[in-house]
């Protein structure tokens, strides 16, 4: 008889790492992936706790699996499946809590990267950092880095298996225990034809080898940075106990540009922190303007149980805080369009990723079908129809 897994990811790429991590080691134990959810004998939920909306979705998911057939097996796994400010057990007494994930994989290397056309591969855990808005520093607070070695075993087995484009993630990704610079240095050595993507990486983690590695291999390492911001305004980035002021973050940046001038740079930013005043959003929107992000993350402040900001008085109304959203949203689409309209006509290497579309090097989604002479990186026009 035939076993069914089903499994539903909510959140980050790490998150999305783990649950190929779990399909492989499911696969393993005579179980077969199905999409149908009702079909399923065993379901796992990879939770998400970043933000109240993501709270709010896997609530709304366990609200209707609670309700399945008691035979069916469902394990709650994931970063709320730590946060101890939500009863789970007594919400849901029908759902086995899995609080340590890692009793679900066998194994900490993937083969494949199920359902994509790029594979993500996790090379570090765990944040220290704690960012006065952040719950992450308490649900995944013990750091782990994996050895140079089963990395780079990993991406050539990624690699041969089909998988271009490899995006090196990490909760702190800079914070790579045995130097982010030292294994890119490897990774750059590796003779096939592939390319490293890097995920979300801090400013403060940034150093001049790194700058010079993406500088020096473009062909091997994407000209492409998440580098979250947050806030343009210094006020706002004490209290969110961010380690940089707004001119320190221009000033890396600038000098990131000047070495890497065609590098693509996407941001995070949080809307509505707690004595956001209007002339400190104003700032943020003139400091917006000031560099040369492509794309914008926006993100609206909810309060995270433990953090130090949920303890801060001066909270912002859910009316203004949507307001100030708008706001950004205009700002995003300006600079979105100024970005496509910069690189119209240029040649960009780029993968396929799906059917129809191209991914440039520099974040750029293109219609394409991809030829048969097409294989691993391969150039592509930037014509009028590419999005970020």
């Amino acid at each position: 008889m035939n076993k069914y897994y089903y499994i539903y990811t909510f959140g980050c790429k790490v998150n999305q790492y783990e649950s190929q991590l779990i399909s492989e080691t499911m696969k393993k134990n005579n179980f077969q992936h199905t999409w149908l959810i009702e079909k399923a004998s065993l379901i796992i939920v990879n939770s998400c706790t970043v933000t109240a909306e993501t709270d709010a979705k896997c609530i709304n998911l366990l609200d209707k699996l609670s309700k399945f057939n008691k035979s069916t097996n469902i394990i709650l796994t994931g970063c709320l499946s730590r946060n101890k400010s939500i009863n789970l057990k007594s919400l849901y007494p029908n759902i086995h809590i899995l609080t340590d994930k890692t009793k679900l994989f066998s194994n900490y290397s993937i083969k494949n990267f199920d359902f994509h056309s790029r594979a993500f591969v996790k090379i570090q855990d765990g944040c220290n950092h704690f960012c006065s808005y952040c719950i992450i520093p308490y649900i995944r607070n013990i750091l782990y880095s994996k050895k140079f070695s089963v990395i780079l075993s990993e991406i050539q087995q990624l690699i041969s298996n089909g998988y271009f484009e490899i995006v090196l993630t990490g909760i702190n990704l800079g914070e790579y225990e045995y130097g982010l610079a030292n294994l890119l240095e490897k990774l750059v050595t590796i003779p096939m034809n592939f390319r490293i993507r890097l995920s979300s990486i801090e400013l403060n983690t940034i150093d001049n080898r790194i700058i010079n590695i993406l500088s020096n291999y473009p062909s091997k390492i994407c000209h492409h940075l998440h580098i979250p911001l947050q806030s343009g305004s210094n006020p706002i980035l004490q209290l969110m106990n961010r380690k940089y002021s707004a001119e320190e973050f221009l000033q890396k940046i600038n000098a990131i540009f000047d070495n890497i001038p065609d590098l693509t740079l996407t941001t995070d930013i949080i809307t509505g922190f707690p004595g956001e005043t209007n002339e400190y959003h104003n700032e943020t929107c003139k400091f917006l303007e000031k560099v040369n992000f492509a794309k914008l993350h926006i993100f609206k402040y909810s309060d995270r149980g433990i953090t130090q900001a949920s303890l801060l008085r001066n909270k912002i109304s859910p009316f203004i805080i949507n307001k100030r959203a708008r706001e950004l949203r205009l700002i995003n689409l300006k600079k979105n369009k100024y970005f496509i309209q910069k690189n119209f006509g240029i040649v960009r290497p780029a993968v396929q990723i799906g059917y129809n579309q191209a991914l440039t090097d520099n974040y750029i989604k293109i219609p394409h079908k991809q030829q048969a002479q097409e294989k691993g990186v391969f150039n592509v026009l930037v014509t009028k129809k590419a999005t970020i």
